[in-house]
């Protein structure tokens, strides 16, 4: 049960039988600093790269912008595309079946002036080698990887 397109990005999760889900396109950030820690969001569901979700007509630097000011203030300033990879799931914020689609990007962003986090979210700075481990989703964590690969 493999979907063609599947077969040009890393894709991770268990597919099951008899159900159907919804491909859900996102973008997500590596933010390093100057002490090679990558941003982190924290979240009751656990901890997850900086992006997300792609609402109806943006396009991926559009969301990740987005997603970035809502989750953690910062403002997008510079974004390059690293690779894709893809994660079958069940979203039990949504209580839904998902193929979430990311698009990780390098990024380049202007902290906030003030600490202004959405509900629910905190900004955790992880050391590259060991973020990945820290991750809750298993995509999340080999994107990571690869990124701790290019940054050694």
């Amino acid at each position: 049960m493999s979907n063609p397109a599947d077969q040009a990005i890393k894709t991770f999760g268990q597919i099951l039988n008899g159900i159907q889900y919804t491909d859900r396109p996102g973008a997500y950030a590596f933010i390093m600093n100057n002490k090679r820690e990558i941003a982190l969001v924290k979240t009751s569901f656990g901890l997850f790269l900086p992006g997300g979700g792609l609402d109806p007509g943006e396009d991926e630097l559009t969301a990740l912008a987005r997603e970035l000011r809502e989750e953690i203030g910062y403002e997008l300033t510079k974004a390059v595309f690293l690779f894709r990879a893809a994660q079958y799931h069940w979203s039990e914020f949504y209580k839904s079946h998902f193929k979430k689609i990311g698009a990780f990007f390098e990024v380049e962003a202007v902290p906030p002036k003030t600490e202004t986090l959405a509900p629910g979210h905190g900004l955790v700075w992880v050391p590259v080698e060991r973020a990945a481990a820290e991750l809750s989703q298993e995509f999340q964590r080999w994107a990571t990887e690869q990124f701790a690969r290019q940054n050694p």
